[in-house]
């Protein structure tokens, strides 16, 4: 209201002074006004590792995992600032296991209960967003691991096996211990968006429509989602961890488009892709 009572001022004075009414940015900004969806509190907000990397810079919490036990998927997108030796940006850890799961900076860095996944041993490219989504059920035996929308790894899991619960869930660091035991060359630097964990095993379809919509897509909440964004963001950070833009907003937009005459064609962009 606010936003919509200062355009409307300084249309009134543009008329009374006799010049246009509306400029480009006015235009564009009210269609950014009237067409923004209702979305939740973590959109466009980015987890940021420093790329020197200290011991010290990591978030923890310590998740309910009941629901999780026998099928899960974790979804979202990571940046790395360096890949220079075994860094790790996932880790969840409980008394009987360190590595329950930790995902790191190649695919057969990716371990689950205890065990890593085979898989290409590239490194990711840096400072470049990658969409990540581990899948897994007890029933089907099958863990699966997708990066940008593909399928680059699976593995058969033992019978009966189950994620263990009361554990302890880093970002940034890999644990040796329960919240602690980290290794300086382990540390992650760089950055994670919209990460969550769900309670059933996502399929292969709905993996790639998440990594098609893009970085900037927020759908709205969802039951089966245990973990949200919302829960790391909300969580307690230790170090130089600081919340940036992931660029979404759309306000942040506008920049790209001083100077530019308004078309159909501008306006269908402006509605479609923000």
């Amino acid at each position: 209201r606010r936003r919509l009572s200062f355009l409307s001022k300084q249309w009134y004075q543009r008329r009374v002074r006799g010049l246009p009414i509306m400029n480009f940015f006015d235009c564009t900004v009210l269609l950014l006004v009237l067409a923004s969806p209702a979305i939740g509190s973590g959109y466009n907000k980015v987890l940021q590792f420093p790329r020197d990397v200290s011991l010290e810079n990591y978030v923890i919490l310590r998740p309910d995992f009941t629901d999780v036990q026998e099928e899960l998927s974790i979804c979202g997108w990571v940046k790395f600032y360096r890949t220079d030796t075994d860094r790790y940006w996932f880790s969840y850890a409980t008394g009987s296991g360190d590595n329950q799961i930790i995902f790191g900076v190649r695919v057969t860095y990716q371990y689950f209960l205890g065990d890593n996944m085979p898989g290409s041993v590239e490194n990711f490219a840096t400072f470049t967003w990658h969409h990540t989504c581990f899948t897994w059920s007890s029933p089907s035996q099958y863990e699966e691991l997708y990066m940008n929308g593909q399928k680059v790894a699976e593995e058969l899991t033992p019978a009966d096996s189950k994620v263990p619960t009361n554990g302890t869930l880093v970002l940034g660091q890999e644990q040796d211990s329960p919240g602690g035991g980290f290794v300086l060359s382990q540390a992650f630097g760089g950055e994670i968006y919209r990460l969550q964990i769900f309670k059933r095993k996502l399929t292969a379809e709905e993996v790639g429509d998440m990594y098609k919509a893009g970085i900037c897509d927020y759908p709205p909440p969802s039951e089966d989602v245990v973990v949200d964004w919302e829960d790391f963001l909300d969580a307690r950070s230790h170090g130089k961890v600081e919340v940036i833009s992931a660029g979404c907003n759309k306000w942040d937009i506008l920049g790209h488009f001083v100077g530019q005459e308004i078309s159909p064609e501008l306006i269908a962009y402006l509605k479609s892709h923000h």
